[in-house]
């Protein structure tokens, strides 16, 4: 299978590369390694990240979302990438969901559209492992993760292939899920896994926490997680949220985007509590809030933290970049 060319484009040559080759031209090494790209070039000013724009309407009982994501390599590579999608925060359903990158390359003229789903879930997970990894200062041998949907996955993926594990914990309330989960997750992991059946058990003996759970309320609490010195809340938008205000008032915040961090569920829940300021956001000596990309450089290193990502749309550049440049080696242009 490779890129089909589209026609009606006077402008400059493009082409699609679908769902399947971005599978199987994006392994989890390969996302890991893009994503680590991504925050050093977002970092060290290479790639330009704005903030991306993002609607949420209520239409027929369900949310209808949009967000559009820009970023620009620059001199290289400009990607847009822009998702749709119609779901119930509230009951965890998605009803339809689109996702498509265009990225462009400027020095051969050529514009590329990719179907985005897997390359979201797989840059997803990556951050949250990437971010565990530039933060920690000592070794993690147990990861808990909450959930067991595609997040879920990436992360385990991830943690399994970036640290070495004893073992890896997963739970879901679902019995169904989790049996669905490790068979498809087991044979894919070096790592030993365990399906915990509650939070509690899921939790207990970990040294990092991973959550991947879009819910409208909280599901952990400072109690919850006070014997775990690491956690990774992955996937905050206006939507959701995952943790309670005071735990990112009781330990170190690192974020990946500022305005997007500030625009998601615990932020603006803290801002309308007018209790914005006791978050403890990781920053510089000089003030500046630090993000994944001073941490990708090795200017965050913590004893006890949270990583908050929102996802950002140069991880979306550097993984379709990882695609396309596969994608190359068997349609030279």
């Amino acid at each position: 299978m490779g890129a089909k060319r589209l026609r009606g484009y006077a402008m400059s040559e493009w082409y699609s590369i679908g769902e399947r080759d971005c599978v199987r031209w994006l392994s989890a090494a390969d996302s890991i390694d893009s994503c680590n790209r991504a925050f050093l070039h977002y970092g060290s000013g290479v790639i330009h990240n704005p903030p991306r724009s993002e609607i949420v309407e209520q239409r027929d009982g369900l949310d209808h979302f949009r967000l559009d994501m820009p970023a620009e390599w620059i001199g290289k590579y400009s990607a847009r990438k822009r998702i749709e999608e119609r779901s119930s925060v509230a009951s965890g359903r998605l009803e339809s969901r689109q996702a498509y990158i265009e990225l462009e390359d400027m020095t051969r003229g050529v514009t590329v559209r990719l179907d985005a789903g897997h390359i979201t879930d797989m840059r997803t997970g990556s951050a949250g492992a990437l971010g565990l990894k530039y933060i920690t200062q000592r070794a993690i041998r147990c990861v808990s993760i909450l959930g067991t949907g595609r997040v879920a996955r990436t992360l385990a993926l991830a943690c399994d292939a970036l640290f070495d594990l004893d073992e890896i914990r997963c739970t879901s309330r679902s019995a169904e899920n989790r049996d669905a989960f490790a068979r498809e997750m087991e044979p894919n992991l070096s790592t030993r896994l365990h399906m915990a059946a509650s939070q509690a058990e899921c939790l207990d003996g970990g040294d990092a926490l991973l959550s991947a759970v879009p819910t409208p309320e909280p599901i952990l609490n400072n109690r919850a997680t006070e014997a775990i010195d690491y956690l990774v809340v992955v996937g905050g938008d206006s939507r959701t949220r995952q943790v309670e205000e005071a735990v990112l008032d009781s330990r170190p915040v690192l974020i990946d985007l500022w305005e997007q961090a500030s625009a998601s569920g615990e932020f603006r829940w803290a801002n309308a509590a007018g209790t914005t300021e006791q978050i403890a956001l990781v920053r510089g000596k000089d003030g500046r809030v630090l993000t994944m990309g001073d941490a990708a450089h090795g200017n965050v290193q913590l004893a006890r933290g949270c990583v908050y990502l929102t996802g950002i749309a140069a991880q979306d550049l550097c993984a379709a970049v990882a695609v396309y440049e596969r994608w190359l080696r068997d349609n030279p242009i």
